[in-house]
């Protein structure tokens, strides 16, 4: 069954970045709201602006779209990383059409792969993904059904040897290996670091052998993190599509995936 005519999907909003973006103009609250009520042409209450900035309520998509316009910005900014393939072609603001196009399929395999959130391109159409939709790694992966195996393979280099798992590690996330390099050694050190605190009084060690356990069962998590710190570009640089690449940076300098997924 097709999709209904080009979907958009926006990422989670992020109160953080909502509150920053009407700061910057200088707007209270209420100026928010009336410039909403314009938009939308219909009374918009400023205690909801109020919920949505504490992280207490939830705009819909529309409602996101209607906050950028009172703030003069893409509703791009107002939201976090885009954890599926539908977000991602949101976010890069393409029609379902221009997106298979780009990537070298038909519409109905593109389709096929949003409503699923599965990707199983060949190893040009990988290429082309990354490059023109910029998945974060997280989306990526997920999108890949390798989070399973990562997390497995993550658990294995911070509890042995890590440079033996940069090249496997490096084949399900195409960032460059320096990068991945970079994220494992952090990762090992910071859980080794918590391994060394169980020789510490009983109580602390109970309390450190638990943080250790924890880290495990979220090392992808951990993961993400630090892919998000190696970024190198400025915050607030677009790359000509309306993206904030402050916002959802480029991962991928140099897209270079092991066989088609």
């Amino acid at each position: 069954m097709p999709y209904a005519e080009d979907p958009s999907v926006l990422p989670p909003f992020e109160p953080a970045r909502a509150r920053a973006a009407r700061e910057l103009l200088g707007m209270t609250v209420d100026q928010a709201a009336h410039a909403i009520t314009a938009y939308r042409g219909r009374p918009f209450p400023p205690a909801l602006l109020e919920a949505w900035e504490a992280g207490t309520a939830a705009p819909a998509d529309s409602e996101v779209r209607a906050l950028a316009a009172a703030l003069w910005c893409s509703p791009v900014d107002l939201v976090g990383e885009p954890a599926t393939l539908a977000q991602c072609r949101t976010v890069a603001g393409l029609s379902i059409s221009r997106t298979a196009s780009a990537l070298g399929m038909t519409r109905v395999r593109w389709e096929d792969a949003e409503r699923r959130n599965r990707w199983r391109g060949t190893a040009a159409q990988t290429d082309a993904l990354l490059r023109v939709l910029v998945p974060p790694p997280a989306c990526f992966v997920a999108a890949c059904g390798t989070s399973r195996q990562l997390r497995t393979l993550l658990r294995e280099a911070v509890n042995g040897w890590w440079p033996n798992h940069v090249t496997a590690v490096a084949r399900i996330l195409p960032v460059e290996a320096v990068v991945v390099r970079e994220a494992l050694e952090r990762l090992h050190l910071a859980y080794h670091q918590l391994e060394g605190d169980v020789g510490a009084s009983p109580r602390a060690a109970a309390a450190a052998e638990a943080q250790a356990a924890d880290f495990l069962a979220h090392i992808d998590l951990h993961l993400w993190q630090q892919l998000r710190r190696s970024r190198t570009r400025p915050a607030g640089m677009t790359d000509g599509t309306g993206r904030s690449e402050g916002t959802h940076g480029d991962y991928y300098n140099s897209a270079d995936p092991a066989g088609g997924y």
